[in-house]
């Protein structure tokens, strides 16, 4: 993707675009690679002082545990992202395994890895059509919506690259109080739709923006984006993450078999 993006991938001498489609008889031309030869060392997880560990594997799944502040995929301006570390984790295996969607840099949780190219296409059916279950847990600034559950509907343009496009797109999602402390407020966030940024800019613009979000708040919680994916549910799974919150903000892993 990032020689397609860089225009290093030609199909009959035209730059080519993710996901085109190629004919027999075509004229492919990719860069030379040696996977030896791989931008991202293995050192760099070792002195990354992120940790990406572990929450489930089996045959055809692998879910991790994202920390704060690791991005997802790789880009020009990152050294270390969770798409490289299985690059290394699974240089040998036959088919590299993919990352069925993805979480800001900032923030926190599950992540889903599918093993197969058959599971991938079953999770990213179960995601299209709505069966995953997505909650989020974040800490917000002033008093929340409530102990029931609110409607959250919003429309705002698509960002890319710190650039606002033309296209809007439409965001859902439902959200609830469970706690108010020191003029902040624990809420779950279940996501109906899922856009960039959806839930920092769809509590921003009620005056609840996530505390520590730098972008859409006043940032500020020595602990970074307390904004974290900590319930995945979908088929016969159900995999539930506490928050790696410390102090005033911490989450008591009795209250996330309640919620």
């Amino acid at each position: 993707m990032r020689w397609i993006r860089t225009g290093q991938v030609r199909v009959d001498r035209s730059r080519s675009k993710p996901f085109a489609r190629v004919h027999e008889g075509q004229l492919i031309r990719i860069p030379p690679y040696r996977p030896e030869d791989r931008d991202f060392k293995p050192a760099a997880e070792q002195v990354n002082p992120f940790v990406l560990s572990t929450v489930y594997e089996d045959a055809n799944l692998l879910v991790l545990a994202k920390p704060p502040n690791l991005a997802t995929q790789p880009g020009s301006r990152q050294t270390d992202s969770v798409h490289d570390r299985l690059l290394n984790r699974y240089s040998d295996s036959s088919w590299m395994p993919s990352l069925v969607h993805r979480l800001d840099k900032e923030t926190s949780g599950l992540l889903l890895v599918a093993k197969s190219y058959e599971y991938l296409q079953h999770l990213q059916g179960l995601w299209q059509t709505g069966k995953v279950k997505k909650e989020y847990l974040a800490w917000v600034q002033g008093r929340g919506p409530g102990k029931d559950w609110v409607r959250f509907e919003d429309s705002f343009p698509v960002e890319s690259k710190g650039y606002y496009s033309r296209k809007i797109v439409k965001a859902e999602s439902i959200i609830r109080t469970l706690e108010e402390k020191e003029g902040n407020s624990l809420v779950i966030v279940r996501l109906l739709t899922g856009r960039k940024h959806q839930i920092r800019i769809q509590t921003a613009n009620r005056g609840l923006p996530v505390v520590g979000d730098g972008k859409y708040g006043k940032g500020g919680s020595g602990q970074g984006l307390l904004l974290h994916a900590f319930r995945l549910s979908f088929d016969e799974f159900v995999f539930v993450l506490p928050p790696p919150w410390e102090g005033v903000f911490q989450v008591p892993a009795k209250w996330l078999e309640e919620i």
